[in-house]
Formats: C-alpha cells, sequence, structure tokens
C-alpha cells in the first residue's frame, strides 16, 4: 500500500497550500478588513507571518537554485502549523465564551415558544412572542410563564430562581403578580398579561446582559488604546529583526525565522480577551445570582466607594407593617375593630387585619374613613372608633394607666401606636411598625469592616430613624427627608469628594440614585429598563449588596491578572522570539512553538476568567 512521505516537500506543498488558503482565509480576510478601517489587529499579524513563511517555502521549493544552497530551507511546516494552532486556541476560546454566557443560553430557552391564550372563552395556542397587553393566557403545571401578569383564577406554586436567584417556590393566587421566566410548578394559572411579551421582565434582562457584556470598563478601555499602537510596533520590531539578523550575523535563513516568530508570539489575543471574557464571567454570575449590571463600569466604580448610603423603607426594613405587641382590654369587641379595618387599603388597616385574622367578621351599620387619624364606625347602635391620638381626642377618650403605660413605652421605640375603642372605652391597642430585614445588620457591619461610611436616609420622623440606626449600628441617619432631600444629601456627599453608593427601591428614590456614583435598586418593579439604579437585585435579599461588591471585586482581579500576564508575556516573548537570548543560551524560538505559546497564551485567559463562575461571593 502506497502512503505518502510526510517529510517529502512536494507533500508538505500541497497540504501547506490547503491550511494556509483554505484554513487560514478567515486571517486574510480579517486583515483586509481592517486595513479597510486604517486598523492592524492580530490578524494581519498572522497573516503576514505564515503567508511570509509559506510563500518563502514555496520560492525555495520552485527556484531554490537561484538562492544560495545555505538559504535553501522549507517552512511549510511552521505555516502550517502556527495556523492550526491559531485556530485551535480560537476553538477553545470559544467553547469557553459559550461556557461563559451559559446563563444566557438558559434564559433563552426559558422563553417559551408558544402560549395558550383565552378569547371569547375559548382557547387557543398562539406563538408567545404574540402576547399583547391584556391577553388573558392559561399556565399549566410545567409551563414557563410567557409574560408579567397578573393571577385571575388559580394557585400555584411558581420557580423563580432563574430570573431571581430564590432557590424557595413562591406561592401564588389571584391578585398576586408574576414574572416571565417563571415555572408554574403545580396548579393551572390563569393569567392577565401586564404588558406584552417583547415588553417582559425576561426580554429586559436578556437586552441588559446583551448592552452590559459589549461594553468595557475604563481599564478595558486602556488596554484597547494600548492594542491600537501594539500592531504597528510589532510590525516595525519584526522587520528590525529581519535587518539585525541579515546584517550583523549574515544569516537570511534565521532573519526570517526570528521575523515570522516574532509576528506569530506577539499576536495580542491574550490582550484582546482580557478584558471582554472577564466581563461576560461576571455579568453572567451576576444575573444568575439575581443581580443585574446595567453597565460593566460599575464593576470597576463600586470597588472605589467611600459612603453607602440607605433608604429605609423597603430597603433596610421591609416596608410591610406589622403588629408587633398589643393590650387587649376586652376581647368582646375584636371581630367589630376586624370588620372596620377590613377592605381599607392601609399598610395599618392591613397589618391589624392580618393580626386579628382568626376572629369573626361582625355587620356594620356604617363606616367612615377620618383622613389622618383613623375610622368610625356604627354596629349594634355602639360607636367603633379606630385610630391614632389625634381621634382619641376628637371623642374625648381618656387612656387608663395601663393604656397610657402601653404608648409610651411604643412611641418611644418609634412604632406606630393605634387605639381601638368603643364609645368612651378603650378596648384594645395595637403596636404597629415595619420590620427590618433580617440580613440588614449582616450588610451594614460588612460594609464598615470594609472601611466604608453607613448612613440611613428617611422620609420617617427622628424617633424611628434613632431607633432603626441603633439596632443597625449606622454611622449616620437623617430624618423627615423629601426625596428632594435626599438628592440634596448625596449632593453633599460628593462635593466632599466622596465616591457615594445610594440603596434603595428605585421608583421613589430615583433622584438620590441618578446623584449617586453607585445606584442598586433593591426588590425593583418590573419595568428594569426604567430603573434609576446601575445595579437592580431581583430579589428581595439585601446580601444582594454583599453579593454586587464581592463579585466586583473578583471580576476586576480578574481582569488586572488577565491583563498583567498579556503584558508579561509578550514582554518575555518578543525578546525571545527577536533571538535577544541567543548569545545567553544559544536558543532560538521556532515559529511553530511561538504559535503554540501565543495560543496557550489566550487559553489561559479564558480559563483564569472561567474560576469567577465557581468563587463564592455571599461573604
Amino acid at each position: 500500500m502506497f502512503l505518502p512521505d510526510p517529510t517529502n516537500h512536494y507533500f508538505q506543498f500541497v497540504f501547506a497550500s490547503i491550511i494556509q488558503f483554505y484554513a487560514g482565509m478567515e486571517f486574510f480576510r480579517s486583515s483586509i478588513i481592517a486595513l479597510k478601517n486604517r486598523l492592524a489587529d492580530m490578524n494581519l499579524l498572522v497573516s503576514i507571518g505564515t503567508f511570509s513563511a509559506y510563500l518563502y517555502s514555496v520560492f525555495v521549493l520552485f527556484f531554490g537554485n537561484l538562492l544560495p544552497e545555505n538559504v535553501r530551507h522549507i517552512y511549510f511546516e511552521a505555516s502550517g502549523s502556527v495556523i492550526t494552532f491559531v485556530l485551535l486556541g480560537r476553538f477553545l476560546e470559544a467553547k469557553a465564551k459559550f461556557k461563559a454566557t451559559d446563563f444566557m443560553k438558559k434564559l433563552l430557552n426559558l422563553k417559551p415558544k408558544k402560549a395558550t391564550v383565552v378569547v371569547d372563552g375559548k382557547e387557543y395556542e398562539i406563538n408567545a412572542e404574540n402576547i399583547v397587553k391584556g391577553d388573558i393566557v392559561i399556565i399549566k403545571p410545567g409551563d414557563v410563564i410567557p409574560v408579567d401578569g397578573v393571577v385571575l383564577e388559580g394557585q400555584s406554586e411558581v420557580d423563580k430562581s432563574s430570573i431571581t436567584g430564590e432557590s424557595k417556590p413562591e406561592f401564588v393566587k389571584v391578585g398576586d403578580t408574576v414574572i416571565s421566566g417563571s415555572v408554574n410548578q403545580i396548579g393551572v394559572l390563569k393569567i392577565k398579561a401586564l404588558k406584552s411579551a417583547k415588553e417582559s421582565v425576561i426580554n429586559q434582562i436578556i437586552d441588559l446582559l446583551l448592552q452590559a457584556q459589549s461594553r468595557k470598563p475604563q481599564i478595558g478601555r486602556f488596554a484597547d488604546r494600548i492594542t491600537q499602537f501594539f500592531v504597528p510596533i510589532v510590525l516595525i520590531v519584526a522587520i528590525l529583526t529581519f535587518d539585525l539578523w541579515y546584517v550583523f550575523f549574515n544569516s537570511i535563513e534565521y532573519a526570517f525565522v526570528n521575523m515570522v516568530a516574532v509576528l506569530v508570539i506577539a499576536c495580542p489575543c491574550a490582550l484582546g480577551l482580557a478584558t471582554p471574557i472577564a466581563i461576560v464571567n461576571t455579568v453572567g454570575r451576576g444575573a444568575k445570582e439575581g443581580i443585574l449590571f446595567k453597565n460593566p463600569e460599575i464593576i470597576e466604580k463600586i470597588t472605589k466607594i467611600d459612603i453607602a448610603v440607605f433608604d429605609k423603607t423597603g430597603t433596610l426594613t421591609t416596608g410591610k407593617m406589622e403588629v408587633k405587641e398589643s393590650l387587649i382590654v376586652d376581647d368582646r369587641f375584636l371581630p367589630y375593630i376586624y370588620s372596620l379595618e377590613k377592605d381599607i387599603n392601609h399598610p395599618i388597616s392591613k397589618a391589624i387585619v392580618k393580626f386579628l385574622g382568626d376572629v369573626r367578621e361582625e355587620k356594620l351599620e356604617s363606616k367612615t374613613v377620618i383622613a389622618g387619624e383613623g375610622i368610625i364606625g356604627k354596629a349594634d347602635e355602639n360607636l367603633i372608633i379606630v385610630g391614632n391620638l389625634k381621634i382619641l381626642e376628637r371623642y374625648n377618650i381618656k387612656m387608663s394607666k395601663d393604656v397610657e403605660s402601653f404608648y409610651n413605652r411604643y412611641k418611644e421605640k418609634g412604632d406606630t401606636v393605634v387605639f381601638a375603642a368603643v364609645e368612651k372605652e378603650i378596648v384594645a391597642v395595637f403596636s404597629i411598625s415595619d420590620n427590618l430585614r433580617k440580613e440588614a445588620r449582616e450588610v451594614i457591619e460588612y460594609l464598615k469592616n470594609r472601611g466604608v461610611k453607613t448612613v440611613m436616609l428617611t422620609g420617617d420622623n427622628q424617633t424611628v430613624a434613632r431607633e432603626i440606626g441603633s439596632q443597625l449600628n449606622i454611622d449616620e441617619y437623617r430624618a423627615n427627608l423629601t426625596p428632594l432631600d435626599k438628592y440634596n444629601e448625596i449632593i453633599k456627599f460628593k462635593n466632599q469628594g466622596k465616591n457615594v453608593m445610594f440603596v434603595g427601591d428605585g421608583i421613589n428614590d430615583a433622584p438620590a440614585m441618578s446623584a449617586s456614583d453607585i445606584g442598586i435598586a433593591v426588590e425593583s418593579s418590573t419595568d428594569i429598563a426604567k430603573e434609576s439604579g446601575d445595579i437592580i437585585l431581583m430579589n428581595t435579599d439585601l446580601k444582594g449588596v454583599i453579593k454586587a461588591l464581592n463579585l466586583s471585586v473578583i471580576g476586576l482581579k480578574i481582569i488586572k491578572q488577565n491583563l498583567f500576564w498579556a503584558y508579561i508575556y509578550n514582554i518575555i516573548g518578543i525578546p525571545l522570539a527577536v533571538g535577544l537570548f541567543y548569545p545567553i543560551f544559544g536558543v532560538l524560538l521556532n515559529p511553530v512553538y511561538a504559535g503554540i505559546a501565543m495560543s496557550l497564551s489566550s487559553v489561559s485567559v479564558v480559563l483564569n476568567s472561567l474560576r469567577i463562575r465557581l468563587v463564592k461571593i455571599d461573604k
């Protein structure tokens, strides 16, 4: 059986030609496009280096008798191997990048292709992307919710982990909202679309991730500016290398080999990958944890903050009022209090109704709301009163010693105290307050340990602010502030030369958030694109602030590591390729090994960036 001799130069010529003009054609195309735009990139270096080796070898093979015998050397293996190893490196990079964007792919896979809508009582299957605001959609167990909506019928548990990072399913019932990308688990739901499918949360998240991954922080743009000058400098160094070896060592062979080695090893692949691949992994990891970076520049900025400013209600606290303590003087009248507060859309009323949830409902003859004071009603010819101190004064109702003691004790803590009276007698007193988020203390302590000053700004009174500030051990607090006051406080800090991070609910805190260097929106509304925050926490866990900061620190560290090793690689590799170490060690760098080294440098940068997917960011 005939086997071709791989050492045969004509055999090498055939295969080198296939590699050069088929596999390596992408380098030529990219080089031409870059040159048309007056740019010089790594593709130009590979093209010049490999084509020079190939062209010289062809000339030697077919017209070698025109050259001195001592320079008749063939470099087909060099041109072919360099292209092969560069493409292999790109293949490994592409696989690594594919892994880096796996969260994006999961999000895209969460977008269902079909959905069932109800029109005039009949069910129809349509393309999910065609759902518009107001459509009635049926969600069966196991289905992905295709659009943001409100539940009209049914109840179920919904898995939001892919969107918010929360692992525990959420129970939803009639009147609750659901977000697209969540998975319905056990029951059939009928929902009304609150917006079109194209405007839904999952699409907003995908758009934000694409924007964030396509932009670079300042350190990345600095590297890009260096790369613009890097390639022309390398071309000059390659020419000087050829001249050096030809003139001073009278060796066209060494001159040519070293020139090709310089062109190949100096490809700025690793330099070009250092920032974007780290950004892709950082932004993707953040999204997986329920943290959306709207702008990758924040990854660099957040590591330099001096002051962390927090809103109180809905940020450090849950924003949900709750009865903490009660004094029940006569429990016979609790059903009347329940009936009076029921169906009143006020946080305090909802808190009392929840607290009295086990009592029966009594029929009322009338019910009237007195703005700023409370509610009055009639039942069995008795006047039922529930409200604050003002309503007691209005009806000239006096407090007993026990009631007065209860009032003073909880008023000092900053709680809202609500009285319930029948005719002239107080029958119950409730102490109502907002709950601190369970993780708020940990977040404040973490920031203080990092040397960050913590400040709370609130519209609540001084007593409430002092109580919350004391519980959290916050450095400073300001009370009785309007949204404009909060904005002015941020400006004051910035005028002192401080880098300020503001953490709020992203809606009524928009002025303060936009004035800050970094804005973090906690438990934001479903209209993500309109949020003022630079970072959006998609779940209710305030520890997302810790995760965002830690992830940014790690991401920036990885970027710096990548850039450092990319520069070190070129600082060592280029002099080695030039042959500056030849007089000392008697070693020259073969272009083949230069290609391998160049590819491995790119792969190492990608692998280093993939570590972002695995590191702990919650402490």
